[in-house]
């Protein structure tokens, strides 16, 4: 079966490109848990600019919970002389200035939180300067599940230190930068697919991609795709004519490249299509 992609109903130019992408890690998820970690990213017009991450003390009588210990795995050795809650929130916000906020589920859970620290140290939160929640972009874009694994897993963003709080804003901001590349290419799909395509070098074949990469977005190759006379395949069938990999680096033999191997199907690179097209991967950032 033939698809194109989804219309894309996230505003763009709305989305800020220079921004704090925080992190908290927390003695545990009810809303009067206590801020253990605060992790951050500085990003200036997309760019990388500076990290920020802090231990928290806790305050006389209060422990981490042991599903939380289990999963940040942060012990009380740990956050033995860390700062306190008011020290660790006055550096954030010094390092946040007046940057709109990023992070995964901020809306919901660690904006409570940061509100509620600023609160008690009768201090202006953070939040104040606006923010993004990359679970609700991605859940827009492309559904559930909406966790911060998945949407690594979907735009190819590596975590190695899932749970940290620092290694989550990392990763975070990094997936913000693909929703926005995902958002945009959907955005041209709108506009410009349905005037027909630009140019006929992929006329007649039925391209079916799999994997997905930050420097190669499947969205973005889908779009280009059909911009060059392709038709697109969500799965590899004996009519499919090419199936593109977009992120052979990652090794992973996915049931699409063991089902092409069956059927013979020829498996290019993703930098092979665009070759074929006159085009680079630096041709694809915006």
């Amino acid at each position: 079966m033939t698809y194109r992609p989804r219309p894309c109903r996230v505003s763009v130019d709305a989305l800020p490109r220079s921004y704090v992408c925080y992190d908290l890690e927390t003695t545990g998820l009810s809303p009067d848990a206590r801020i253990v970690e605060i992790g951050a990213v500085r990003v200036i017009d997309g760019w990388e600019d500076e990290k920020f991450d802090t231990f928290v003390a806790l305050p006389e009588g209060v422990r981490m919970e042991p599903g939380a210990r289990a999963v940040n795995r942060i012990s009380d050795a740990m956050l033995a002389g860390a700062p306190d809650e008011a020290e660790a929130l006055g550096a954030f916000c010094h390092f946040a200035e007046d940057f709109a906020l990023v992070g995964q589920n901020i809306a919901a859970f660690d904006n409570v939180l940061l509100d509620r620290a600023a609160a008690r140290q009768r201090v202006a939160s953070p939040t104040r300067n606006g923010f993004v929640d990359t679970m609700v972009l991605y859940r827009e874009l492309v559904g559930k599940p909406a966790s911060l694994a998945a949407i690594c897993g979907h735009y190819g963003v590596s975590n190695p230190q899932a749970h940290r709080a620092w290694a989550d804003a990392v990763a975070t901001s990094d997936c913000y930068q693909a929703i926005l590349k995902d958002a945009a290419s959907r955005r041209l799909c709108v506009e410009d697919l349905d005037q027909g395509p630009r140019g006929e070098e992929l006329a007649g074949e039925l391209v079916c991609f799999t994997g997905n990469s930050y420097e190669l977005p499947k969205r973005d190759m889908e779009v280009l795709a059909l911009l060059h006379g392709a038709q697109l395949s969500k799965g590899v069938t004996r009519r499919v004519t090419m199936l593109v990999e977009l992120d052979p680096r990652a090794g992973r033999k996915t049931a699409k490249l063991r089902r092409a191997r069956e059927l013979g199907t020829p498996v290019v690179r993703g930098e092979d299509l665009l070759a074929r097209l006159g085009l680079t991967a630096r041709d694809l950032r915006r």
